[in-house]
């Protein structure tokens, strides 16, 4: 047996946004729904639990940045990725309802596209964007896994000497929580921390990663359109143009539409987009630092924890790429249809679709766009870093 996610016929109402959806629901986080009191008592715990363990974690990094840098830096690399997370966590419930209202009108839009080539289309878009966000989910759950393993691991390894009760994180908790009976709550409680980490990552570039692919195809069903109404068509008659304008004038009228979708996503995601690719960029490097400092089996868990963190930023970078270049292609799908076979006002609609083309569609951030060639900035970026830090190591 396999989640009904997998399955090629799941209903695709419910694949839209659908980690983004599953992973805040475990949170208590909805988007869709009336959230109900145990859903808020529970989504002020993850976030009072992540906070806690966050502050943990500085502390045992501070503690040993002097005597022990491995420990320090074993700290360090999941904290900053915990940090990011709980910032965007907050971000995602305060604009909570603009989350929702986005869904929702993503859900119209798409819904409204129809026709056999087009549901073939919709369906593409949207087992990628399902498919690749529960990919991440599983990769974070399983560095989760790593982790606990390791401190087991490392447990079982001194169970001869005098036993010390290790947390799955390098985290500064009061000595009680090291000691008998607290020590399960205290491993769990640490534990969920990491749980929470992820499912609040996975929903939020998940978030942003399926809604550039709807984007794209909302774009791409444009092309479509374009393409149909602007078909070869021998001495149209004044009807047949005055019909023309009217399908042009409908289609710039939804082009303008995702064009204010997409600035309203821009506001929402701006600042926790910013922030990820900041904290990837020093969580990959530090994650590299550490395979470079172990040895053994612990640099197979920061491979696991760098290849995760790479993939999710490669989303952000691959879904803005999808979007902008979509955009640009409306332009070459007007310019390269049978335009110069129409009367001279609907050359001129044709015109204006092509100048407003000419610009793409881009999610804004601070300082850079989130594409391809971004992605290798960054990691050129993490490199000098890495390079740095063996010199000064």
């Amino acid at each position: 047996m396999y989640p009904r996610f997998l399955s090629s016929n799941y209903p695709l109402s419910k694949d839209l946004f659908f980690s983004t959806r599953y992973s805040f629901s475990l949170l208590g986080l909805r988007f869709e729904k009336k959230p109900t009191i145990w859903s808020t008592l529970w989504l002020i715990f993850n976030f009072v639990n992540l906070a806690h363990c966050c502050q943990a974690e500085f502390s045992f990094g501070w503690f040993y940045i002097t005597s022990s840098p491995v420990d320090a830096m074993d700290a360090f690399c999941p904290l900053a990725c915990s940090l990011t997370t709980l910032y965007k966590m907050a971000c995602m419930w305060k604009n909570r309802s603009e989350v929702s209202l986005l869904m929702s009108r993503i859900r119209q839009l798409t819904e409204q596209q129809r026709g056999e080539q087009r549901e073939k289309l919709k369906r593409s878009y949207y087992r990628m964007a399902t498919l690749l966000g529960m990919l991440m989910f599983t990769l974070g759950t399983v560095n989760t896994a790593a982790f606990v393993l390791r401190s087991l691991w490392e447990m079982w390894m001194r169970r001869h000497e005098a036993f010390k009760y290790d947390m799955p994180f390098r985290m500064h908790f009061p000595a009680i929580a090291h000691r008998l009976p607290l020590y399960p709550l205290a491993y769990l409680y640490s534990t969920w921390s990491g749980q929470v980490t992820v499912y609040a990552f996975v929903a939020t570039d998940g978030f942003f990663f399926s809604f550039t692919l709807y984007v794209t195809f909302l774009l791409k069903a444009l092309q479509m359109d374009i393409e149909c109404v602007l078909k070869s068509v021998q001495d149209p008659s004044q009807r047949d143009s005055e019909k023309c304008c009217q399908q042009l004038h409908n289609i710039i009228d939804r082009h303008n539409d995702i064009v204010g979708i997409v600035q309203r996503f821009s506001v929402i995601m701006a600042a926790p987009t910013f922030a990820q690719f900041l904290s990837a960029s020093l969580v990959i490097a530090t994650s590299v630092i550490d395979i470079l400092l172990y040895s053994g089996y612990n640099i197979i868990r920061y491979v696991v924890y760098a290849s995760t963190v790479s993939s999710c930023l490669f989303l952000y970078c691959y879904g803005g790429t999808e979007v902008s270049m979509a955009s640009l292609e409306l332009g070459e799908s007007a310019y390269n249809s049978s335009w110069y076979q129409w009367d001279r006002k609907v050359r001129q609609r044709v015109y204006l679709l092509i100048m407003r083309a000419q610009r793409p569609i881009i999610v804004t951030v601070p300082f850079f766009v989130p594409s391809l060639p971004a992605f290798t900035a960054v990691i050129k970026f993490t490199g000098s870093i890495v390079a740095l830090a063996k010199t000064i190591l």
